[in-house]
């Protein structure tokens, strides 16, 4: 079994792709690091960022990276009565009812949304816990569909004897979300829970994908999406050995209309920017989005009737992008086959 616990060069390039210092790289579990120890588990900060709670991590505890002072703040979304833990910065307070921050100080990036405009940050989760395998490694990078099939594409590897599979963040809720909170939260998602590098070579794969989280501001956002997108695939190509794969990102299929703009086109046109990024970066890319479209016919996908979708019906309204068990079990499969059998990619 591979080993997962070390630091090294991978590490210090790691942390300099992302604009980190790496002159404390050597001592990262040392005066550079801030240790949020949970119940079972520990979570590793970078020394500039603050320890806050975090409900959905593997520790109970994110980052913050918006120093080593900030304000850890949590609050119930009034829709989903889901805990949501964010920060702000220092001199600030919580705001008692909503994710912000009091007074109103925008400045610094969204992080889970795409803008320049946020009153308050995220907490970044962990990266997955140190593991050791005989076979393949696979990690996949994603958002809260994906988090909803990883566990099924696990268990199709572990199966059959390949390997292992890991999400990264190791979270619930939207795990990696936009591509503002990936570059946000590049050095943790790039990393185990304690910072030590990922464990994966050049056998191993790497699985990711980014647009949920970035159709919020209609055909508006298309040209920041691909400029992070870029930066975010150059740092994964500096400082990642295994091999790069992308997923299309799946349909909006019950979202309606964003700032002028059905949902669902825009993930049709984040594809399409997304396509000409990895073409011209020699990634591969495993097409989920038709697939699914042919499953279930035009959007909004139907909840019953003739032509209910069989991927999320009878709960297509309420999910939105999400699926049921079957779903996620068709999309790992094609996953699956991407990596291990002879599925087209593009």
């Amino acid at each position: 079994p591979r080993m997962t616990m070390w630091l090294g060069p991978l590490l210090a390039l790691l942390l300099a792709a992302v604009g980190v210092s790496t002159s404390n790289a050597k001592n990262i579990f040392g005066a550079s690091a801030n240790v949020c120890s949970g119940a079972n588990t520990t979570t590793v900060c970078l020394g500039n960022n603050t320890c806050c709670q975090d409900a959905f991590s593997n520790s109970g505890f994110g980052c913050c990276t918006i120093g080593s002072d900030a304000v850890c703040c949590q609050t119930q979304d009034a829709d989903s009565n889901l805990l949501r833990n964010y920060c702000c910065p220092k001199g600030s307070q919580c705001s008692a009812d909503k994710m912000a921050c009091l007074p109103l100080q925008p400045k610094y990036s969204c992080g889970p949304s795409q803008g320049e405009n946020c009153t308050r940050s995220y907490v970044c989760p962990p990266g997955p816990l140190p593991w050791t395998t005989n076979g393949k490694s696979v990690v996949v990078l994603g958002d809260s569909v994906s988090i909803g099939w990883t566990p099924v594409l696990s268990q199709l590897v572990t199966n059959a004897s390949l390997g292992t599979v890991r999400h990264t963040p190791d979270s619930g809720d939207g795990g990696a979300r936009s591509t503002s909170s990936i570059l946000q939260c590049m050095p943790y998602l790039l990393s185990l829970s304690t910072l030590a590098p990922l464990p994966l070579s050049e056998t191993d794969a790497f699985v990711f994908n980014v647009g949920l989280h970035d159709y919020n501001l209609g055909m508006f956002g298309l040209d920041q999406y691909a400029k992070e997108l870029t930066e975010a695939v150059q740092t994964f190509k500096a400082t990642i050995k295994a091999k790069l794969l992308f997923v299309l990102t799946t349909p909006a299929h019950n979202v309606g209309v964003v700032d002028g703009a059905l949902a669902n086109n825009v993930v049709v046109a984040l594809n399409q920017r997304a396509k000409a990024i990895m073409a011209a970066n020699n990634i591969p890319v495993l097409d989920l989005y038709s697939p699914i479209m042919k499953a279930c016919g035009p959007i909004p996908f139907d909840d019953a009737g003739p032509h209910a979708c069989p991927l999320c019906a009878p709960h297509c309204k309420r999910l939105q992008v999400h699926y049921t068990t079957t779903g996620y079990e068709f999309i790992a499969h094609r996953v699956f086959e991407a990596l291990f059998g002879n599925a087209t990619t593009v």
